[in-house]
Order: C-alpha cells, then sequence, then structure tokens
C-alpha cells in the first residue's frame, strides 16, 4: 500500500508529465540542439536542488528580518520585481512579432495561441491582476460583508501556503524537459501550489459565504468554483509552474484548510466589527506575520506577494471596523437569506473607473513615499530596483502600500461615493 502510494506521488512529481502537456497544447522548444544531459525521472525529484538560479546570502541573515541582506546577484532569466502575467503576455507577442530577432531570455515557441491565451487568462485568475479587480468590484458593487470574510481566509491560506513552500523548499519542475513560460515566480519555490490553493479555497468561500446569505443554487455555485479551480491549476500546468503534484497537493491542502478555518471566520467577523482597537491590532498582527515568515535561502517574490496579501486583507478589515465606529454600517431589518438585485450597470462602472483611479493615486503616491523615505533611513539608493529587495526595506515599501489601498478601498472609496450620490444600497449587505 505504501509503496504503491509513493510509487504514484513520484508519478505525479515527474517533469516529463508537464512537459508532455504543454506540447499537445502548442508549447514548443526553440532550441534545435539539445543538452548533453535530460533529467530523468527518478526517485530523487523531490529532493532535487534547485540550480537554475546563481544566489548569495549574506552570512549575517537575520531570520527576524531586521538586517536580512539577501541578493540576487544574477540569474540567466532574471524578471521585473513589479511584473505579472500581463507583462509576459505582452513579451510573447513582441517575440512573435520579431522571430528574426529572437529574445535570448525566451526558448519556447507558441503554436496555438488560442490555447495560450486560454491559459493564460486562467492563470491571471490566481494572480495580483484578479486580486485587484476581485476585491473592489465585490466591495464597491456587491456585499461588503461576503468580501471581508474572504479576504480572512484569503490571508490564512496564502501565508500558510507561502510559508509551506519555502519550508520545504522543492524546486520546480526542471526546465529541461519543461518550458517555463512564467519568468515572475521561476525564482519560487513549487510544492505546494499557491495558485491552486487560491483556486481550490477562495471559490468554494465565496460560493459557501454567499449560500448563506442570499437565495441561489447551491449546486450551480459549486459547478463554476470547480470550473475554476480546474481552469487555474491546469493554466500552472501549461505555463509550466508546477508539477501535478504540486496541484494536487495545493487543492487538498486548501480543503483541508477550508475544513479548519471556515467555522471561525464570522466570530473573527463579529470581533473586527464589534472592537475599537482592532484596527491597531491589525496592523500589528500583519507585521508580526511577516517578522515570522520563514527565512528564505534565496531572494523570490513569495515574501514580497505575502506582503502584498496580508497588507491588503488587514487593511480591508481595517476599514470596516472604522465604518462601523462612525455608524455607517447598520443591521438590515429581516434576516437573511435575501434575493439577489441586480445592481445598477451604470452606476456599478462609474463607481469601479472613480474608485480605481482613487486606488492606482494611492499605489502610486504611497509606494513612493514610504519607498524614499525608508531608503533615505538606511543610506539606499531608492531608484536602484535592488534597494527593494531588502527585507528592511521590502516590509514597509509593500505592506504600508498595501494596507492604504485596502483601507482606502473598504472606507475612503465608499465615502466618496456616498458624498456623490452614486453609493449601492447597504441596507442589507455589510453586516
Amino acid at each position: 500500500m505504501w509503496n504503491y502510494l509513493r510509487s504514484y506521488i513520484i508519478w505525479l512529481h515527474a517533469p516529463e508529465h508537464v512537459a508532455r502537456f504543454q506540447q499537445y497544447f502548442g508549447v514548443e522548444s526553440n532550441i534545435t540542439q539539445p543538452p548533453d544531459i535530460i533529467p530523468k525521472h527518478d526517485e530523487n525529484n523531490l529532493n532535487r536542488n534547485n540550480n537554475n538560479n546563481n544566489v548569495v546570502i549574506d552570512d549575517d541573515v537575520d531570520k527576524n528580518f531586521s538586517d536580512n541582506e539577501i541578493h540576487h546577484r544574477s540569474s540567466k532569466e532574471k524578471s521585473s520585481y513589479d511584473s505579472n502575467v500581463l507583462d509576459e503576455c505582452i513579451e510573447e507577442i513582441h517575440h512573435s512579432q520579431h522571430q528574426e530577432n529572437k529574445l535570448p531570455d525566451i526558448d519556447y515557441k507558441i503554436t496555438s495561441w488560442f490555447w495560450y491565451y486560454f491559459f493564460q487568462f486562467g492563470a491571471a485568475l490566481g494572480n495580483e491582476i484578479f486580486y485587484i479587480l476581485f476585491y473592489p468590484t465585490w466591495v464597491w458593487n456587491v456585499d461588503g460583508a461576503v468580501a471581508r470574510k474572504i479576504s480572512v481566509l484569503w490571508a490564512f491560506f496564502m501565508y500558510i501556503g507561502q510559508a509551506t513552500k519555502d519550508i520545504l523548499a522543492i524546486p520546480r519542475p526542471a526546465s529541461p524537459p519543461v518550458l517555463k513560460l512564467e519568468k515572475r515566480y521561476v525564482e519560487e519555490y513549487g510544492f505546494p501550489s499557491t495558485h491552486a490553493m487560491f483556486a481550490a479555497g477562495i471559490p468554494l468561500s465565496l460560493v459557501l459565504l454567499s449560500y448563506q446569505r442570499y437565495d441561489f443554487h447551491l449546486w450551480a455555485g459549486l459547478s463554476l468554483a470547480g470550473i475554476v479551480c480546474v481552469w487555474v491549476c491546469l493554466s500552472r500546468i501549461y505555463l509550466g509552474m508546477h508539477t501535478f503534484l504540486d496541484i494536487v497537493a495545493g487543492t487538498l491542502y486548501a480543503l483541508l484548510l477550508v475544513y479548519i478555518m471556515f467555522p471561525y471566520v464570522d466570530p473573527i467577523d463579529d470581533f473586527q466589527l464589534t472592537h475599537s482597537f482592532s484596527p491597531i491590532l491589525n496592523f500589528c498582527l500583519g507585521i508580526l506575520l511577516i517578522k515570522c515568515y520563514p527565512s528564505l535561502k534565496q531572494w523570490s517574490t513569495a515574501r514580497s506577494d505575502t506582503t502584498v496579501i496580508l497588507g491588503s486583507a488587514f487593511g480591508l478589515c481595517s476599514a470596516t471596523t472604522a465604518m462601523h465606529q462612525i455608524g455607517l454600517l447598520q443591521r438590515p431589518l429581516t434576516p437573511p437569506l435575501y434575493s439577489i438585485i441586480a445592481p445598477n450597470l451604470g452606476l456599478c462602472i462609474i463607481r469601479t473607473i472613480l474608485g480605481m483611479l482613487f486606488i492606482y493615486a494611492t499605489r502610486q503616491i504611497v509606494k513612493t513615499v514610504v519607498l524614499r523615505v525608508t531608503c533615505a533611513i538606511y543610506g539606499l539608493d531608492w531608484k536602484n530596483p535592488e534597494s527593494k529587495r531588502y527585507a528592511k526595506v521590502e516590509m514597509p515599501y509593500y505592506y504600508l502600500t498595501y494596507f492604504a489601498i485596502g483601507f482606502n478601498i473598504s472606507f475612503t472609496c465608499p465615502l466618496i461615493f456616498r458624498a456623490l450620490g452614486i453609493n449601492r444600497d447597504y441596507s442589507y449587505t455589510e453586516l
């Protein structure tokens, strides 16, 4: 029994399956001559060292991140610190239009653009671009109560998942034979897949939380959540970022965390609403969690992404407390279940456009101020992108920026909408 299970796990972790999946959907190698040694599938895949990056770690790395001096000195696939999936799409389009001047860092070619954009969009559902669009849209146009509960689960899933990934330190699938289409995450570890955790945990939680408040067919919501989960997970395989084992483990891990955490969501939300000191507690708890994040053996986007998620979630929850304390959130006159009423589409578009402009301005102003002040304190050049890879700069840079963004999404923007008379109906969607 155990030998069979062990062999099945090793089979799921084999990078050859990922390579065949990519080839089937139109991703081919640009390398005309195969390398001398192609990694073979064996029982040591789970312990293979990640040799894709040349990384230097200072001897005085502080696990508490006070003086963490982790550098990424060189990499064949050096990614932009603020890049996202849209940058990858633009790079690939540029590559396809200039085949005669092939970029040295692109070792693949696309033969089916339909599947390329299909899977790129699926991967985007688990990336930063989805977070930026989902939470403002849900808070401003749908239901604030569900949005803030989802943000609590989001922070919990992603922090546990990212920390587990960095503790286990199991690398992404070997390349070759796998072709890695998404350069931004190439320096992170692969097991378990946090995209799979997000895709399995958040849509399921969204359906279950909404089902507690609104009248709709549960099976329809669960079916849609399942489709999103499969789409995102297969997209990560297509992009060469995970093995099938990473995906399966991430999905099961998320379902386990949903089972553990879901009963505590309502008590946490009630605490946020009824205790005036909770914003201070949220802010300090976020800093503590970042300080306790596992010390990295090499620099990657994992730490910064985790800081972004914690800042956004705690900022959003803190704003809800402020809204409730000044009397802008009232209990509904009737208990759930409520009928789903389509919002005014025109007002939704206006709120979204105005809100996004305000959030963009917040992001640009806060991150610029925090970066310049922090670099001035530590005597660093704020214009040098490498400065943001110091933990003492990275933590306040991302945490303060996205805490402000989360706070403005749930507090400042709704106040502006009320002042302009374009706010949505808050009578039963906030408490």
